[in-house]
């Protein structure tokens, strides 16, 4: 493995524990945003409903913890790892993620603000992740009785919705297009409250 990998691999762990210090839960993600470890059930004759029942690592989301000790055992076990994923939907923040992507065609950010307006709402102040690309994730907390689903497209073009059993990429991760990155003066913000009228259309 070249240096800059295991580079990668050491910030992205660290990352991930500074993460899971504000109550996030992580796991390990490769450059492809996907999730680093494979599924133990990939070579079974039958599509597998384990989400970790097994005890064995690979299932995705639903190896995400908060817990350092099961960090470290994560990027352990994946140590080409160079980025990390954050749970959606988990207490103690039940995050919600609203992907605003930039896609030929369309403006997501004048097509949440053009839903603002409609739905009488305002994104309050909250982190911020700017990706690669130049999209931006925002990130919302939501109320521990509410399950909001994944979505892409459906509130909006462009806009893409992570919830329950989605993950969002932390910042700090690199991926093959680049390196995600809190934008400035939102790192230290918590996730802010989802505006209720918001919430309704999620």
């Amino acid at each position: 493995m070249a240096t800059t990998d295991r580079q990668a691999t050491t910030l992205a762990l660290a990352h991930a524990l500074s993460a899971a210090e504000r109550g996030l839960a992580v796991i390990p993600l490769s450059r492809t945003k996907l999730p680093a470890l494979r599924s133990p059930h990939r070579d079974d004759p039958a599509p597998s409903t384990c989400h970790g029942e097994c005890g064995r690592l690979g299932h995705g989301v639903y190896d995400a913890s908060s817990d350092p000790a099961r960090i470290r055992e994560l990027f352990a076990a994946a140590p080409w790892a160079t980025g990390y994923g954050i749970a959606c939907g988990l207490p103690p923040h039940h995050l919600i993620g609203i992907d605003l992507d930039v896609k030929t065609g369309t403006d997501s950010s004048a097509a949440l603000r053009e839903l603002a307006l409609r739905h009488l709402f305002t994104i309050p102040p909250t982190v911020v992740v700017v990706t690669p690309s130049g999209g931006r994730h925002l990130w919302l907390s939501g109320p521990p009785d509410v399950v909001v689903p994944n979505s892409a497209g459906r509130l909006a073009p462009g806009i893409d919705i992570r919830g329950a059993g989605g993950y969002l990429v932390g910042p700090g991760s690199r991926t093959g297009q680049g390196v995600y990155a809190a934008a400035p003066g939102t790192a230290h913000l918590a996730p802010a409250p989802c505006p209720r009228s918001l919430l309704r259309l999620l």
